[in-house]
């Protein structure tokens, strides 16, 4: 499709034709590394033991050297810091250690070598990096809630653009201009993040995040804070940070700003890089 061609590119053709890609494999998706996957599977055998999940991660001195960092990172930190995967899995807990081996390895699905949408592709990652860190200080404030579920919430909360980045590829009219680029991935990244994860049999609360954090008129279900709530106040902070959107944004006025409590958010927001562990869990993830 050429730029003359731009009064005629249809937004619902275009989101068909994504879905089906993903639907066919047509679509070359960035995929989690062989050794998160193959350390996932034991995890998930009911007869594994930690020993098990620590001797498939020790293949991998990458993987290894950043689950030690998780496990003495702001969110585990103990007294003394821990030096081996065993160490870190005991710290961490067999339990948890599902959402951190997810957590280490989304790095690489925000990947990309088509030099056109690299940029792009660095830039949602920065920004999921952000969201996560930010999701992780606000669940620590809420005993019902798990800060390495609200992490990993952070990191995959707009994993449906990357699909659409892809696809954009496709169409030089949306990579020729900024704008028109942001307006596919406005309308289309929740609704296929949803696809997608729901396709990667997702933990249904991941999957809610995915389709509904930028739905900001949306009206919680129960009484309790949850990670929507969470993950659609640190993605507020996050682009007011940098200038992106809602800058002008009266919080006080949004749901999830106001059952997360307005005091909570101005202390994260106004916290100072020598006070804040932000940047250090942004330092683990990156």
């Amino acid at each position: 499709m050429s730029s003359s061609d731009s009064s005629k590119f249809d937004m619902k053709a275009f989101a068909n034709t994504l879905v089906g890609d993903i639907e066919s494999n047509r679509i070359r998706l960035p995929t989690l590394p062989a050794i998160s996957l193959e350390a996932l599977l034991v995890v998930n055998d009911a007869g594994s033991s930690m020993a098990d999940v620590a001797r498939i991660i020790g293949k991998d001195t990458s993987m290894a050297a950043r689950l030690v960092r998780y496990a003495n990172s702001p969110l585990y930190r103990g007294v003394n810091s821990v030096s081996s995967v065993k160490a870190a899995i005991t710290r961490i807990g067999f339990d948890a250690v599902k959402n951190a081996i997810l957590s280490l390895a989304m790095r690489d699905v925000f990947s990309t070598a088509f030099k056109p949408i690299q940029s792009r592709m660095e830039q949602l990652w920065k920004h999921s990096v952000d969201v996560a860190a930010k999701a992780t200080l606000l669940a620590a404030h809420f005993s019902h809630l798990n800060r390495d579920e609200a992490m990993l919430a952070g990191l995959i909360h707009d994993v449906g653009a990357i699909p659409v980045l892809i696809k954009a590829a496709e169409y030089p009219v949306l990579l020729e201009k900024e704008e028109n680029l942001d307006k596919v991935i406005d309308k289309l990244h929740m609704p296929v993040g949803k696809f997608m994860l729901s396709k990667w049999n997702f933990d249904p609360l991941l999957v809610d995040v995915a389709a509904s954090h930028d739905k900001l008129d949306r009206v919680p279900k129960g009484d309790k804070v949850d990670y929507v709530d969470i993950i659609q106040v640190a993605n507020i902070l996050s682009h007011r940070a940098n200038g992106s959107r809602w800058t002008d944004m009266d919080i006080g006025g949004n749901l999830a700003c106001k059952r997360i409590g307005l005091e909570l958010i101005a202390r994260l927001e106004n916290r100072t890089a020598e006070d804040d562990s932000e940047s250090e869990l942004s330092s683990m993830l990156n």
